[in-house]
């Protein structure tokens, strides 16, 4: 099947933000589409051109937000219990969206827009640093010393007492 999206190679500059051609990506690898490219990119369907500044400021914020809710999803899941079969289903369901909006962050950095890139890494970044509930502890490799056995050195560079 065949897309009805043009496929224009020639990236010359242009008189508005962007040319007539709509793609799905930048076919010469990461650009900015603040470079004025011939190609306007379609950020997921045909319907969500972005073929203005405003536009496409706009899409980046979508990004970094789908990021963010991609990893406010995955404490939500880690905090909830699978009780029985419903429970099951829940975090069957909750998994599957993860899924989803990871692919989704995955397609808009593969438009190979440098901002969009930046966008989706930035509202991972974010989400992990305002989410992030599991503050491990020292893998058990490092742990402090169990039954006689001394600790291992980088445990005790960890605690500080490897610095006596």
């Amino acid at each position: 099947m065949r897309s009805k999206m043009p496929m224009e190679m020639d990236d010359g500059p242009v008189d508005g933000f962007c040319g007539d051609a709509t793609g799905a990506m930048y076919m010469n690898g990461f650009q900015s589409a603040f470079s004025r490219q011939s190609t306007c990119l379609a950020l997921y369907i045909n319907a969500f051109k972005l073929d203005t500044a405003a536009k496409f400021i706009v899409a980046c914020l979508g990004v970094v937000a789908l990021g963010v809710g991609a990893e406010a999803l995955v404490a939500v899941r880690r905090s909830r219990a699978e009780k029985g079969l419903a429970g099951r289903c829940e975090a069957a369901m909750g998994y599957g969206l993860q899924l989803a909006l990871g692919y989704l962050l995955m397609l808009a950095a593969m438009t190979y827009a440098v901002e969009l890139f930046i966008s989706a890494i930035t509202g991972v970044a974010l989400g992990h640093a305002l989410f992030r509930t599991d503050r491990a502890a020292a893998p058990p490799c490092c742990a402090p010393e169990r039954a006689g056995v001394e600790a291992p050195l980088e445990a005790s560079l960890l605690d500080g007492s490897g610095l006596a």
